[in-house]
């Protein structure tokens, strides 16, 4: 039987490891012949049934019928994520096809989180989404000045979660493109990482047009942060719903529904905005009803200041271990890229 206060054998874990990983392949319940055929030579028929009716008997696994195979249950797949899963990564030749992608696109962030959906989406076999970077307090990362006009300016300012901003700029004197360079070098070198309080108090100005980019920086930086959504990008899907457990219609609509309205993948982002590495959620641990018989996989990409999210939803029987090492390598390759906006 059980320990339940020091958990499970080892062969209780093998044979739950097994069951997990033969029922995420065949996509139906597991019997205890085809487990010793197959992978337990070892052990006599008679010792894996009394296992897995121990293995039942705690919650691990289930079965549909008496006479029907068994399957992991929400604790089993969150048992064998947390102490049975074994580290992965992703091929090379997945890595450079990966890299080639980014780097055929411009250095764009909204093309960036789109594409990272698309390639989630292809790699996993599942529904992917992606947020773009949410700063709780914009701050300025670059600054340009544009001459439009004898008396106006664009200032175009990139934002820290790597958005770009514009606001024309009316002066009653004139202004030419050498002024204007001249002044957004000195606020780059002034101001870079500064919030719109820091821009507003900022008492160094040595020109009225200084003064003048600053307000208009500060009226900029406020409206972004007043504003409370962010972009968010999901693609597959179609590959979700083609899945078995999710094939009757009206749970087909609460999810298109769900992916199409996308106040769900925001409040999933929300969540783990301040939580770091792999977040997996199985099962009823998922906040939002539409997802409680799903698994949903996230970590963040960018700094502590300003990240977005990146997510892969599937079934439990998700392939964890492939999801995992896909997340953390594209993850890390959205930190590098999103970085190098603001170099």
């Amino acid at each position: 039987m059980i320990d339940l206060d020091n958990g499970l054998s080892e062969r209780q874990q093998a044979l739950l490891a097994t069951i997990v990983r033969e029922y995420d392949e065949q996509k139906s319940p597991v019997g205890s012949d085809a487990l010793v055929r197959k992978y337990l030579p070892g052990i006599s028929p008679a010792t894996v049934r009394n296992d897995m009716v121990s293995l039942a008997a705690a919650g691990y696994i289930c079965s549909t019928h008496p006479s029907s195979g068994r399957m992991p249950t929400q604790s089993g797949y969150r048992y064998y994520v947390r102490h049975l899963m074994r580290p992965a990564e992703i091929s090379s030749a997945e890595r450079r096809m990966i890299d080639h992608q980014f780097h055929q696109i411009e250095s764009d962030l909204d093309q960036w989180t789109r594409l990272a959906a698309t390639v989630l989406a292809q790699t996993t076999g599942n529904a992917s989404f992606v947020t773009t970077p949410l700063s709780r307090r914009s701050r300025l990362r670059h600054v340009d000045l544009i001459a439009t006009a004898n008396r106006s300016a664009l200032v175009v300012a990139l934002l820290q979660e790597g958005t770009l901003h514009q606001q024309l700029l009316v002066r009653s004197e004139s202004i030419d493109q050498d002024q204007l360079d001249r002044t957004a070098r000195r606020l780059r070198h002034e101001l870079r990482g500064s919030v719109a309080a820091d821009v507003r108090l900022w008492a160094d100005a040595e020109s009225p047009l200084e003064s003048a980019v600053c307000e208009c920086l500060v009226e900029l930086m406020r409206r972004v942060d007043q504003k409370t959504t962010r972009e968010v990008w999901y693609d597959g899907v179609s590959s979700l719903l083609a899945e078995p457990e999710f094939s009757r219609g009206d749970r087909a609509q609460e999810i298109v529904r769900a992916f199409e309205q996308r106040q769900t993948l925001l409040e999933i982002a929300e969540a783990s905005q301040d939580r770091e590495g792999i977040q997996v959620q199985i099962g009823d641990e998922n906040p939002a009803p539409v997802f409680r018989d799903c698994s949903v996989v996230s970590t963040r990409y960018g700094s502590g200041n300003a990240a977005g999210i990146i997510g892969v939803v599937g079934p439990t029987r998700l392939r964890y271990e492939r999801v995992i090492a896909i997340l953390q390598y594209l993850g890390g390759l959205m930190t590098q890229l999103w970085a190098e906006l603001g170099e």
